[in-house]
Parts: C-alpha cells; structure tokens; sequence
C-alpha cells in the first residue's frame, strides 16, 4: 500500500554504485530507512541531491510492517532552502541541528507534535532574515521538552540556582556539583522564557552564548547516555563567538 507523508531527511549512506538508503524521521510513521534505487544515475527520476541534511520533502511511500529496510515510490522537496545553503551560519546551526537530532531521535512511531517543532524549527533558520545568533540555543532548550527533560520552575530570588541533574531550579546549591552560578542561571531563565520569534532580544554576549551552549550540551549529556560525540558544536561557538 502506499501513503502519502512528510519527511525530514536526517542521514544518507550509498547502497550500491547507482542506489542510496535514507534514514528520514517521517509525520507519518516516525523514523524510517529507504531505499531509494538508481538515485545516483544522471537520469533519475528521484535524484540524490534531493536528500541533504534536514531537507523538507514530500513523500510516497511503500509501507511493509517489521521490514527495516522500506521502499520510497516519489520524493519532491516540500520548501528549497535558500537562504540556509547561502549562509555559513546558517548552515552550521543546520548540521548543528541534524547531529543532535541523529543522536536523539529514537521514534518509530509517529509523533506529530514533535514532527510540527521540528519542521517549524527548520522553517524558521529558512527564513530568519538577521540576530539568529541563539537560534541553536532555543532549539536545545525547547527540544528537550521532547526528550523528557525540560527545565522547570523558573529564575527568581527564591529559586536563583538551577540544579541540572533535577531539572529544576532551586533555592540552595545541591549536594553535588552539577549546578549553574546564579549568572548562569539567570541566562539560562531568560533561555525558557523566550521562543525563535523573540530570540533577537536575548542581549548574550559571545561568551555568554558559548557559556549557554556548554551548558545545554553538558545538560543534554545528565541526562542522555549518547552525547559524548557531539562535535559540530565546536564550529558553532567559533561563528557566534
């Protein structure tokens, strides 16, 4: 049988001289690997290049229960990237994003909610025009809603520490060490009070935005058990330093 889905092309492997696997992270049915055959060859119909990092695309799709390995029947993009491919900023956040995404999305099953934040999410890199500069960091911070550990309460003098191993933040340093300066917590507060639309008027410095990027990558690690090889993280804090 054949369905109609949205995709979101998270990695590609070649198959054979002239076939590709793409592993998309569809609205349809989660996470699925196809097999697109002949994407190699000059004249075909479903073409390689069409499967880059993040690409937004419309599918058709065979869909066989407890089989890994799914045949792809028409693929065409849903949005062309253009401001993305002409921005090295841009795109680092973009492989910044695919990585993290590659070394956390576990789902096989659908989930439009999250399908929804993360299309918007790459909608929005798209077209944001100018002060994205924290853009990577409001993706880390919203995405963990997701992931089962969004931070709660909120910054204040009575709750001026947040403790990253609970989540949450606190009136008193806890009895370890994985806790953020009141600074840091203050900018982390700021973080869970904005969103991609507010996200210019978050006044970080270079500094300040590396700070924050440890931090949520050292969060992201407390919490999960595959964030060790994170690296394009290292590109980022020298475009945005």
């Amino acid at each position: 049988m054949i369905h109609k889905t949205r995709g979101i092309v998270l990695r590609t492997v070649d198959y054979s001289d002239t076939s590709i696997i793409a592993k998309i992270y569809t609205e349809e049915f989660g996470i699925q690997s196809y097999l697109i055959k002949g994407a190699r060859r000059k004249n075909a119909s479903i073409r390689a290049n069409l499967f880059q990092p993040l690409a937004l695309l419309e599918l058709q799709v065979y869909k066989k229960e407890k089989r890994q390995l799914q045949i792809l029947k028409e693929a065409g993009a849903e949005i062309h990237f253009t401001s993305i491919s002409a921005d090295p900023a841009k795109t680092s956040i973009l492989f910044f994003i695919n990585e993290i995404l590659l070394n956390c999305l576990q789902e096989e099953e659908n989930n439009p909610e999250l399908f929804s934040f993360l299309h918007e999410t790459i909608q929005m890199l798209e077209t944001s025009e100018n002060q994205f500069a924290n853009f990577h960091l409001l993706f880390l911070f919203r995405f963990s809603r997701f992931l089962g550990f969004y931070p709660q309460g909120s910054f204040s003098e009575a709750s001026p520490i947040f403790d990253l191993q609970a989540g949450t933040f606190v009136s008193a340093e806890p009895m370890h060490h994985d806790y953020l300066t009141d600074e840091s917590s203050r900018h982390f507060g700021r973080l869970m009070v904005s969103n991609y639309y507010s996200m210019s008027k978050l006044p970080f410095s270079g500094k300040e935005r590396k700070n924050l990027l440890d931090i949520l990558l050292r969060y992201y690690d407390l919490h999960l058990s595959n964030m060790s090889n994170i690296t394009s993280h290292k590109v980022l804090e020298q475009v945005f330093a």
